[in-house]
């Protein structure tokens, strides 16, 4: 009876702390992702290329306005209303949710080897994700360029 409740027991703990994980988990695990890709960027002088790339962007041209104003008037305006997301943890679990963290490990090591291009990147990120979508991300990435900056 002692042997059935210590397993009982132990099977409720590991319940509780899958699902703590599960919930948890991505959240951390994003911001780590966002601080190690920032602090690579700026070691291989390659954060002034994505940010070059994102400026250049004719439609992150106008959120950037916006986001500014909003930010000036602390209100939110009706363009980040329609983002499919507005934090860096959605934009990660929509990320690993649509792309998938193996293909994601795996750009990432070859863009580190240097067989795989930003531009290349861009558009497996684009077969996979929605215009929408992609705009979000653009503009969670320009935000926290701005905060790191």
């Amino acid at each position: 009876m002692r042997f059935l409740m210590t397993i009982i027991i132990f099977l409720i703990f590991f319940s509780f702390a899958g699902i703590g994980v599960y919930v948890i988990g991505p959240d951390l695990s994003a911001e780590r992702f966002v601080l190690e890709t920032t602090e690579k960027l700026k070691d291989s002088g390659q954060m002034e290329k994505v940010v070059e790339y994102v400026e250049n962007d004719p439609q992150m041209i106008n959120y950037i306005e916006e986001i500014r104003v909003s930010d000036q008037q602390q209100e939110q305006t009706n363009t980040n209303e329609t983002l499919p997301f507005k934090t860096t943890e959605d934009a990660a679990q929509t990320l690993v949710k649509k792309v998938g963290i193996k293909n994601l490990v795996n750009m990432k090591s070859e863009v580190e080897d240097g067989t795989m291009s930003p531009e290349e990147v861009i558009k497996k990120l684009e077969e996979d994700l929605s215009e929408e979508e992609l705009l979000a991300l653009k503009v969670i990435i320009l935000k926290e360029f701005s905060k790191q900056q």
